[in-house]
């Protein structure tokens, strides 16, 4: 007979900041071009590549190129007001995903997609440099490697400071497309940016960090958000979720241990936080410990009581510690806050399914007839009780086989031939 498993997730958001737009004017590629060409050339020649500040100027620049269109596009922005700052597209191209209306204004340099009239994303197609923030990084260290006597610390100090704003934005516009490992990346690297020697070592970006370890998660870099997430308990980061998501990591690694510690730690200092009671709910239900998993589901209750999930997961406890009424009136409850609610239905399907099978195998260790065929009625009973529910969790999910294969069961049982045939072609055309 298949059990319904429980599970109560919690949901991963990122915070992450929002690239502004400046006072419209045309983007001129050319004069950043001119710029670069003779940083270029400042960085070949044999005199002034020995600056430290022609190496910094370069770097800045190098974000400039990155930021030619990060400096003015932002997410929400209308077509009209992004034709003010890269004026007219060479081409239009529409299409349709569901009921929205997607736009893409293709230009030279870059693609803006556009979703039901707002900015969505946008793509560099040509970007003035190539790998842009990866040579501006190559530019700070060439930089690091000529400040010999520590003068230029200040200098250098604000170059890595523009670059690590460029990665935010990076990291921020590649979770919006949905590479999480792009942004991991970029997180990960303004952090180690911060660590050059240049850097306030006392500085600790917490909320960047926060952000790697969530995108690492996200980008299963596991080992990594472990890394990320217990520095934050040591800095005594102030966000229940961080508990949360720093066990959820040490599961993926294996850590079952340090998980279940480091959640339950989690519930000591937040124990009004719902995340992570869900969190010690299931632990308590995946190492059986039902008893401590009502508690804490009878808490969860009163704070929330439209939450159906807290009721199907008690439900599933009572009937795991034997208190079927319990738990039959538990489901019925289930199916009134939310009749749609699968696995309320077909649980307690099976819980009639269950009765009848134990009052079948009562009956048949009885050599009284009468105490047989009241047993047996009974089960009949019983089993019809549960074929209404089986019906309607196999109307909300027909493609499920085994609620159908119970279905012709307890039809063969109760001689409802119809409803047999009807299961036995269902299954066979699956």
């Amino acid at each position: 007979m298949k059990k319904i498993v429980f599970l109560l997730a919690t949901l991963i958001l990122l915070s992450g900041v929002r690239v502004n737009s400046q006072v419209a004017s045309v983007i001129n590629y050319s004069s950043l071009e001119k710029k670069l060409d003779k940083s270029n050339n400042n960085i070949e020649h044999a005199k002034r590549s020995t600056k430290v500040k022609t190496w910094t100027d370069h770097a800045e620049l190098l974000v400039d190129a990155f930021n030619v269109h990060n400096d003015v596009l932002y997410i929400g922005m209308g077509t009209s007001e992004a034709v003010l700052f890269l004026q007219n597209p060479r081409e239009i191209q529409t299409s349709q995903e569901g009921p929205n209306q997607i736009e893409e204004y293709v230009y030279d340099r870059v693609t803006l997609k556009f979703i039901n009239g707002e900015l969505a994303n946008w793509t560099e197609t040509n970007p003035i440099v190539d790998n842009a923030l990866t040579k501006a990084r190559d530019a700070i260290n060439r930089a690091i490697e000529l400040n010999t006597n520590g003068k230029e610390n200040s200098r250098i100090a604000n170059a890595v400071s523009t670059l690590q704003s460029a990665y935010e934005i990076k990291a921020v516009l590649d979770y919006d497309k949905g590479d999480t490992e792009s942004s991991y990346r970029s997180f990960a690297e303004i952090l180690n940016l911060g660590k050059l020697p240049v850097m306030d070592q006392n500085a600790v970006d917490s909320v960047i960090m926060y952000n790697a370890g969530r995108t690492a998660l996200e980008s299963e870099n596991y080992s990594d958000a472990v890394k990320y997430f217990t520095e934050l308990t040591a800095l005594d980061y102030s966000d229940p979720f961080l508990y949360v998501y720093l066990e959820q990591s040490l599961l993926a690694t294996g850590d079952t241990a340090k998980a279940v510690s480091t959640i339950q730690e989690g519930f000591s200092k937040y124990p009004e936080n719902q995340a992570i009671m869900n969190e010690m709910i299931n632990y308590y239900i995946n190492t059986q410990q039902p008893d401590e998993a009502l508690k804490l589901l009878s808490v969860a209750k009163q704070r929330d009581p439209e939450n159906v999930s807290y009721y199907f997961a008690e439900a599933v406890m009572q009937e795991n510690l034997g208190n079927i009424d319990e738990a039959e009136k538990v489901y019925l409850e289930c199916l009134e806050m939310e009749p749609d609610f699968f696995n309320a239905a077909y649980n307690i399907g099976v819980l009639y399914y269950n009765k009848a099978v134990k009052l079948y195998e009562e009956a048949s260790l009885t050599t009284d007839n009468a105490e047989f065929q009241r047993l047996d009625t009974e089960g009949d009973a019983m089993l019809k009780k549960a074929v209404p529910y089986m019906e309607r969790a196999s109307e909300i999910d027909p493609t499920d086989s085994y609620v159908l294969e119970n279905l012709r069961n307890v039809y063969y049982r109760l001689e409802m031939t119809d409803k047999y045939n009807e299961v036995v072609e269902k299954l066979k055309n699956m």
